[in-house]
Order: structure tokens, then sequence, then C-alpha cells
């Protein structure tokens, strides 16, 4: 007797109710989300999963084949965090299974590509641990093959169904983790979930009509729907994933050349595609390797360290946030938990996060490898608003400080999401009216008077009033970046270019860029900009200063070592420009924003 035939319509159907089922449960799965990291995440990594599918499945379809690659699609583009991107390579090998068969259509063919997919999914994790979502999908897989395939699948996906639950219901017992919680682990769950609605659809034909409700308007990798909540301290700094089309290597030469950059590591490869997940201290290394066999297509970095520090202990009431444009020192913004919104910066036609997936340095060489000319664009508003309902979560009230609203449209997009918010904490917006290292040094004014415990009404007051107290004054050796760009006029831009002038450029009082002195040389700048700084001095008395750079070092450290003579004192810090603000002003350009003691 010949196997029984899909109903493709059928196929696509339980698809989709599979995904439905999930959606439904995105809660209970983020509660009891404690394995590998009690990141709270498991449910709405998923939900991202099941949203791709449900979006792809929507459109057109003649053959099981063509329903199976879709889905296959879907999961590779929709996957998240650990447990999405093990289902995706699953989904990814019945499909690659399938594929092999001479009736792709029957059921004998579904069961043998869904039992030989078990060693893909096993071999997407660099550490396969038992007891998680990859024992469950082997029981299922297994118990559904034992059967008769002559039976149709309204007969074997039950009977695999109880095998799934009861590998389930064993998760407990064999992590501890699992049996100190009293929780079954959270991927298992959200695969048994999908299999759940999947059989049903078929044993009682439910055909519930998925709702736009379901669909997320970006599946973009930047945006969290939700943040990190560990109960333990994060070996690794940064969850970092990303999408890679074009792949030039394999998923076994992959996961070995990314192993030393961290742990958590889970590839999945087909069709040229990669996902990837790693947790890692360093994501502008793994993405600067990434780009190297593939084209990047989505990431993102979320900050798992911080996040466990603010869940544990938050130092204040307040919540400081700014965006990556402020030149602050890393270590600064971790200690006194400060958050940054990332700009974007696009380079031919890969996206990256500024101070995150690319730094300055490793951004001079792409531009000059490439001889493209970057881009930049502010936070998406999806990605201010997620941060907004974390942040809504643990303070009492919430200050932004962002960039010269008249250099970038970042303000504008904060305002967006504050107007939107829900709850009644409190969220003020302020335009630094500064960039780079200035805005830095305004953010730790605003940090210090938050830490020693001043309310929310007198920091915003007080900032706002500091505003024209701040200072920066910039070096710059290639105008041609700042012209194009639009920081300075062309006009007074391309004459002192005729003449090869060096210039020095500052910010007017409305956060607009203009050229404030010049010299002919970058030596006869830097003696103007100490000059500049002792007659600030010995007027106003400068508080505190910082020296930045665009790839300079040695000079920046030369131009540090005159300005600790004259002015008596160190600076506060010294470091690399951010990659916003060095596309603008240069490779080469160096920086000194100063900070006024009087007006406090």
């Amino acid at each position: 007797m010949e196997s029984q035939l899909i109903d493709y319509k059928e196929l696509i159907n339980a698809f989709q109710q599979g995904a439905v089922r999930v959606l439904n449960e995105k809660r209970e799965l983020n509660q009891i989300n404690v394995f590998p990291v009690s990141d709270g995440d498991t449910g709405s990594n998923l939900a991202s999963l099941m949203q791709a599918i449900l979006e792809e499945t929507k459109k057109e379809s003649t053959s099981v084949i063509e329903v199976v690659e879709k889905v296959a699609e879907a999961s590779l583009i929709g996957a998240r965090g650990n447990s999405g991107i093990i289902f995706a390579q699953y989904f990814n090998g019945i499909y690659n299974h399938l594929l092999i068969q001479e009736e792709k259509n029957s059921v004998t063919s579904f069961v043998k590509s869904v039992k030989s997919a078990i060693t893909e999914a096993y071999q997407a994790i660099s550490e396969p641990v038992e007891g998680t979502i990859i024992t469950v999908i082997r029981s299922w897989a297994e118990a559904l093959s034992e059967n008769d395939p002559i039976q149709g699948l309204d007969q074997l996906l039950p009977k695999a169904l109880t095998e799934a639950e009861h590998a389930l219901e064993n998760t407990t017992k064999q992590l501890k983790v699992l049996q100190r919680n009293q929780v079954v682990d959270a991927g298992a769950k959200g695969f048994y979930l999908f299999m759940v609605g999947f059989t049903q659809a078929f044993v009682n034909k439910e055909t519930t009509v998925p709702t736009n409700n379901y669909f997320d308007e970006s599946l973009d990798l930047e945006v969290s729907e939700t943040q990190h909540v560990n109960t333990a301290e994060p070996k690794f700094r940064y969850c970092t994933e990303v999408l890679l089309d074009q792949v030039t290597k394999s998923k076994d030469e992959i996961q070995m050349d990314l192993a030393p950059y961290g742990d958590s590591l889970i590839v999945a490869v087909n069709r040229n595609k990669a996902r990837i997940h790693i947790h890692s201290n360093q994501p502008d290394e793994v993405l600067h390797y990434l780009s190297k066999i593939g084209q990047p297509m989505q990431q993102k970095a979320d900050d798992m360290l911080l996040q466990y520090q603010i869940n544990q202990q938050k130092k204040a009431s307040i919540a400081l946030v700014t965006d990556s444009i402020a030149d602050i020192p890393a270590e600064y913004l971790l200690a006194n938990q400060i958050h940054v919104l990332p700009m974007n910066i696009l380079i031919g036609d890969t996206s990256y996060l500024d101070k995150l997936t690319i730094q300055s340095k490793q951004f001079f060489e792409l531009t000059n490898a490439l001889h493209d000319r970057a881009t930049s664009s502010q936070p998406t508003l999806k990605t201010v608003e997620n941060l907004f309902s974390f942040l809504e979560t643990r303070y009492e009230a919430v200050i932004v400080i962002t960039v010269a609203k008249k250099l970038s449209g970042t303000f504008h997009t904060v305002k967006e999401a504050a107007k939107k918010k829900t709850s009644s904490v409190k969220i003020e917006v302020i335009d630094s009216k500064l960039n780079s290292a200035a805005q830095g040094l305004l953010v730790m004014n605003a940090n210090e008077l938050i830490q020693s415990g001043v309310g929310f009404e007198d920091v915003v007051k007080h900032i706002k009033n500091k505003r024209n107290k701040l200072k920066i004054v910039v070096s710059v050796d290639d105008l041609d970046p700042m012209i194009e760009s639009g920081r300075i006029p062309q006009f007074a831009g391309k004459i002192a270019k005729k003449i090869n002038l060096k210039p020095i450029v500052s910010l007017n009082e409305a956060g607009e860029g203009k050229l404030s002195d010049f010299a002919f040389s970058l030596k006869g700048n830097e003696r103007k900009i100490i000059q500049q700084l002792e007659k600030h001095h010995k007027k106003n008395k400068v508080r505190r200063y910082v020296v930045i750079h665009a790839d300079e070092e040695e000079r920046a450290l030369q131009l540090k070592n005159k300005l600790s003579e004259a002015l008596g004192f160190q600076p506060s810090y010294m470091m690399d420009i951010s990659t916003v603000v060095a596309m603008s002003a240069g490779q080469g350009s160096i920086a000194v924003a100063f900070e006024e003691e009087s007006g406090d």
C-alpha cells in the first residue's frame, strides 16, 4: 500500500497554527526562561521566528516542497536567540532532506526528512546540551518515524506529540538549573507548543486565521523586544546575533573560527545564508570576521552585563540615556549604568552599530579599502521604544541627552518615542546642542547630579543651563568629510580648501558646525587650540577637558601633554572619536572639549 500524500494547503495551515500557538504563549516562555542564561527572552525570540513564518506562508504556494522551502527561508531570517536558531536549522534540515526525496509530497518522505534533520539541528550547536529544545526535537522526530508512514499525519502526529510531551516534562530532571527553578526548558516548550498547534491542525482541521496583530512592523535584529534579565553575572558582555547572506564558509568552519570570541555559539547555515548567535566581549571583531565571509544583513548586540547590574542593584532612581555620538569611555558608562542608543552606520550594503559592531579604527579601514562614502542614521523608533519599555519598569524617571538636533534627527526620534509611552514615568529629552566629547561632558555632569541625589526637575534645569558652558574645538586635516556631511558651510569650506588652510571647527550656540579659526599647518592649529584653552582658563577657569582623536593617537598624546603643561592639570580622559563623528571630522582629526567653571 502506497504512502498517503500531504495536501500542501493543510501543511500551510499546520505551520501557521503552530506559529500562532507559540505566539499565544510568548509571555509564559519568557517567564520560565532560565537556561543557558536567565535572560527572559525565549518567548520574544521565538515570536520573531513565528512572525516570519506567518508572514512568509501568507504568500501563494503550490506544493509541499514550496511550503517547506518558505518556512525554511523565513526561519533563517526571523530566528532569534539560541532556541530560535536551532529551530531554524531544524526546519532547513527538513527542507534539505525533503528536496532529495523522490516523492516530495508523501507522508513517508516527510517523516524521513524530519528524522534525518535531527543531525543538522545538533550540528548547529557548538556544545549540545540534553534537556533542552534539541532533546524534544529528537524525541518527537524519532517517535514520528517509529510508526507506519502509510498512516496519515492525522494519525501519526498525536503519538509523536505524546513522546514530545514526555521529553519536555523530563527536561526538569535533566538540568540542575531547571530543577532548582521547577520549570521545563523554555526553548523545549516552545518547540512542543509549535507541534501542538501543528498536530491539531491535521487532527481537528483547525483553521484559525492568523491576524495582523501577530506581525511585528520590523524584523531587524537591531531591535530587541525584551531586555536580558540574567540572575547570574554573564561571562561575556554582549549577546550578539548576525544574519549573513552570500556565505562562503561551512557551518563547521564558522563555528571553529568564532569559538575563541565567546560562548553560547550557535550557527545555522543554508542556501548561502547563515544565522549566528554568540555571547562575546568583542561584537566588533565578530562582525569584522563575518563581513569577510558574507554580507551582514541584520545584527544586534545587547549589553547583558549592564542589564544584569541594573537588575541586581541600580545606582539611582533616575535613568540616564545618551546616544553613541557622545564620546565617553566605555568603562565610565558601565560603572555609572548609563544607557547608550547606538547610531547606525551604513558602509556599502552593510549597516553597523556605532561603538558596538564597529569602532572608528575599523571604520577607516573599511572605507579606505572599499573607497566608499559612509552614511549614518539615528536609532530606529522601535529601538528607542524598547529601551523605554525596559527603563520604565525599573526607574522613576528618565533623562535623555541627545546630540545637537541641528546635526541629527536623533532628538526628534527620541521625543516621538517619549510621546508614545503609556506609563507614568517622567521622560525628559534634552537637546545637548553639542556633539562628541562636549556632549559626553554634559552627560557626565548629569550623571554626577543624579548620583548625588539631586531631583529630576533640578537636574534637567541645571543641564539645560550648563550647555553654553561646554565647548569643542576640532583640528581638521581633511575638510572634504565635513563639507560633504554639511557640518560646515560649503562656500567657506571650499575657500579654505583652495588656499590649503587647516581649519579649527567648532559649534555655534544652536549646535551647528562653524569655522572658528585656521592655520596653515596642523601644528599651527594645535598651538591655536592651546591658546584658546589658556584664554578660557584665565577668564572663566576650565573645570575639566578631554582630548579625542580620529585614528591619530600619537598627535593626540602630544597635544594632551602640552595642554596638561599649559593648564596645570591632566585631561579627564583621552579616547578614540565616535564613528559617526569620525565620519564627518575625517581621519587625522583631533579635538578638545572643555567645560568652563563659571555658571554652575
